[in-house]
């Protein structure tokens, strides 16, 4: 019998969308927590890290750290996104959801072993210089899947405490052993790397204690998850390289260093994705509870607001891009230079709110296989409009890849979403939001760098800021 889901008296029959926002956004903001820890470890770490180890070994933890990233999407077979939705629409409920966290790492962990028997010839052709640290990468990747989708299955039971708590462990407790590591030993990739390993695997094992009781193995369930699962890989992996392939671009088109002054400005134009991405740990569970017939509002109350919040931020950012560039990076950079391309990379993050909306419905459905082609066709079509724009218009117009990116993803999911779901929601509501967010975005990019327009810049992200708050107050009160 399945395990029923906790209650919750906010979302009981007869909800309205302005109640579903004030839950995504209050809860929204606890899981905030969890997702920036990643941020924040970079913001600590990599300073540390670039100065200890030399540009070799580093670019080998580079590289290492995509190995992460990927191997963490391919060894989790997308059970991550088939996870929380098995916990809420499938009849196995909880106690499925359970045990696809168990069998997702058995998974993790023989897929990681098989890639590591490669090590000794693969981590060359990736540019790693020591097999072993190919080896523990792959390990870090087999432990990153179990701790997401341990959280998969917090987000069902909607526990927000564990879930920052398992971010916190993962995301600077094997950043801050690596760093010890360097301090005590000959500073290598492979001691840095090991590091990362040892944080990620405790805390994939703290995390795998708190769902080995009351399992129940429930026959059908694991084919079902992976026909949901195994097609967003592509679609992950995609996702992931919407924003890291504009600095491949930047690289091509005018070499290393071009790259390296393109990558702060896409990191700090991304940004606003963070927070979008915690309040969808929050929504997507909200979604699938929410009975079909109120389907549409809720999407079209939490979309707006949402996409209000977003577009606040990625305004925000556009803004301040100037004071922010000179904080990451040295005036050798000419920081100011990549203003423009903040803004662009910004505008992207205000059209994921379309995309994820109507993702939502394509995963409440249970019928992801459209993903597998969308994004990356998505993904193809942003690259080759980074690719035109830089040749054209410099390296600063390579941020609109991203922006082509999600846009072509907001068309290609809606189309999908009217194909797989039965729900019909009107896209028109998100319109006046993603109508702000662009014109912030555009003014970031086009206000001048220099002398009192720095006053500007600022007196607009402050505006800007205190707008954000008076949204937030006004959603989370009424």
């Amino acid at each position: 019998m399945a395990e029923p889901l906790p209650s919750d008296p906010e979302l009981t029959a007869g909800s309205t969308g302005s109640t579903a926002s004030k839950a995504v956004l209050g809860r929204g903001l606890l899981y905030t927590m969890g997702t920036a820890a990643p941020v924040l470890s970079n913001a600590v770490v990599t300073p540390f890290v670039t100065r200890q180890l030399g540009s070799t070994e580093y670019g080998s933890v580079a590289t290492g750290l995509v190995v992460v990233q990927v191997g963490m999407i391919v060894a989790g077979l997308g059970l991550a996104a088939a996870i929380t939705r098995h916990g809420i629409l499938e009849s196995s409920g909880v106690s499925g959801a359970r045990s696809l966290v168990l069998r997702g790492a058995a998974a993790a962990v023989l897929l990681t072993a098989l890639g590591a028997l490669t090590a000794g010839w693969s981590a060359g052709w990736l540019g790693i210089r020591e097999p072993i640290a190919l080896v523990l990468a792959l390990a870090s990747a087999a432990g990153f899947s179990m701790v997401v989708n341990v959280q998969s299955y917090l987000r069902v039971l909607d526990r927000p405490l564990p879930f920052v708590l398992l971010s916190l462990g993962s995301a600077l407790g094997g950043p801050l052993l690596g760093m010890l590591l360097l301090l005590t030993g000959e500073p290598t990739a492979a001691r840095y790397l090991g590091g990362l390993a040892i944080g990620y695997l405790a805390a994939a094992l703290c995390g795998l204690a708190m769902v080995v009781r009351g399992v129940e193995h429930h026959r059908g369930d694991t084919r079902r998850a992976l026909r949901v699962g195994v097609p967003t890989v592509p679609h992950q992996v995609a996702i992931f390289l919407a924003s890291g392939i504009l600095v491949l671009v930047a690289g091509w088109l005018f070499g290393s260093a071009e790259a390296g002054r393109l990558q702060l400005a896409v990191l700090i134009g991304s940004a606003p994705g963070v927070l979008t991405s915690s309040l969808n740990n929050a929504w997507a569970p909200i979604v699938y509870r929410t009975p079909e017939h109120d389907r549409a509002e809720v999407l079209e109350h939490t979309g707006r607001d949402i996409a209000v919040l977003t577009a606040l931020a990625a305004g925000f950012v556009a803004a301040a891009a100037p004071v922010l560039l000179r904080i990451v990076a040295p005036a050798s950079y000419s920081p100011g230079e990549m203003t423009p391309a903040v803004g662009l990379v910004a505008a992207g993050t205000v059209l994921s709110v379309l995309y994820l909306c109507n993702v939502h419905l394509v995963f409440a459905s249970g019928r992801s296989e459209g993903l597998a082609l969308v994004t990356p066709l998505s993904l193809v079509l942003g690259t080759a409009g980074a690719w035109l724009a830089g040749h054209f218009f410099g390296v600063a117009a390579v941020g609109v890849g991203m922006t082509i990116t999600y846009a072509a993803m907001a068309v290609g999911v809606a189309r999908l979403a009217r194909r797989v779901s039965p729900t019909r929601w009107h896209e028109r509501a998100l319109v006046p939001a993603l109508g702000l967010g662009f014109a912030l975005c555009a003014l970031g990019a086009a206000l001048p760098v220099e002398g009192s327009w720095t006053v500007v810049r600022i007196a607009v992200a402050a505006v800007v800021f205190l707008a954000s708050l008076a949204m937030l107050r006004r959603v989370l009160t009424r």
